[in-house]
């Protein structure tokens, strides 16, 4: 497994869907609270913005870091079992 090759890959994928689904529930009024209902089991009103450029950044930082340890973490086990 060409582990840096499939990092990247996963990030870009991550970084992809991370903006899309951003823009999606930013762009339709509701969605975001209602999804966010039924993801978290929180009820968060619909008052509440969280639609922002610094959370839509944190967000899609944190996820690629998650992405990349989670890849590389299988890179690494897929070198040990393979030995």
């Amino acid at each position: 497994m060409n582990t840096a090759r499939a990092i990247k890959i996963g990030l870009a994928w991550t970084s992809i869907v991370w903006t899309l689904c951003y823009l999606l529930v930013g762009l339709i009024p509701g969605l975001g609270p209602t999804l966010l209902s039924y993801l978290f089991h929180l009820n968060l009103g619909s008052a509440v913005n969280i639609f922002t450029i610094g959370n839509f950044a944190v967000g899609l930082i944190l996820w690629n870091i998650i992405v990349a340890v989670g890849i590389a973490l299988a890179g690494a086990l897929d070198n040990v079992i393979e030995s």
